[in-house]
């Protein structure tokens, strides 16, 4: 697959094997994504992966809030609302998604499902956490975390792995640091789950659309 086959194909995945992600093929993604460009070439980020235990306790102690409806606590402030054409497309994401996986608008077992879904990485065997020195400028240094960020992504195709970037793994930051070890002056960016999808579910196989290019760029 060439660079542009893999940028065409790369998708969210919702729907994960339990099958593991060997420890050596997760270090060959990071060998590939540390050449990331960064403002300056900082490099602020720092990567924290939580597989095997790790992850079975993350996403019990995340479903637990999850259930309890706590509202989220991240470290970056992150927004829940929209307005205008970003409305419409948040929107129309969760409409369609639901749409292929056959969730009715009527069912609100299988929404609340899907909702607590997004707190076990939607069954993926590995989340890899993506952080910053809490001393950093977070605007920057959050645009370097998506340089590294979609890096992974694209390089775990390679490995024939899907990924997703997650909010909802840093909904409860605290949490992740209790679990991971993760030091209190570390800001928790986002969270990408890597997984080998499930073929079988149109979850895995879902693709959200994008705007044309005509409409999102214009030459001065």
């Amino acid at each position: 697959m060439n660079l542009s086959e893999t940028i065409l194909n790369r998708k969210s995945v919702r729907a994960f094997l339990p099958d593991p992600v060997s420890r050596s093929v997760i270090s060959e993604i990071v060998e590939l994504a540390r050449w990331s460009p960064s403002w300056g070439n900082t490099q602020p980020w720092e990567i924290i992966v939580a597989d095997g235990e790790k992850t079975r306790r993350l996403g019990e102690a995340f479903v637990t809030e999850g259930m309890k409806k706590t509202a989220p606590r991240p470290d970056i402030p992150m927004p829940f609302e929209f307005s205008g054409v970003y409305r419409d497309r948040y929107m129309n994401l969760g409409r369609n998604l639901l749409n292929s996986m056959g969730i009715e608008r009527e069912d609100k077992e299988a929404r609340l499902k899907h909702y607590l879904n997004m707190y076990t990485f939607f069954g993926a065997p590995t989340v890899i956490y993506l952080a910053v020195d809490g001393e950093l400028n977070v605007p920057y240094s959050c645009l370097d975390i998506g340089s590294i960020g979609v890096t992974i992504c694209y390089a775990a195709m390679g490995y024939g792995l899907g990924t997703i970037f997650l909010a909802a793994s840093v909904h409860f930051p605290d949490i992740a640091r209790e679990i991971l070890d993760i030091p209190h002056n570390k800001k928790l960016v986002i969270g990408i789950a890597l997984g080998y999808p499930d073929k079988s579910r149109p979850a895995a196989t879902f693709r959200s659309d994008r705007a044309p290019g005509d409409n999102i760029c214009r030459f001065a």
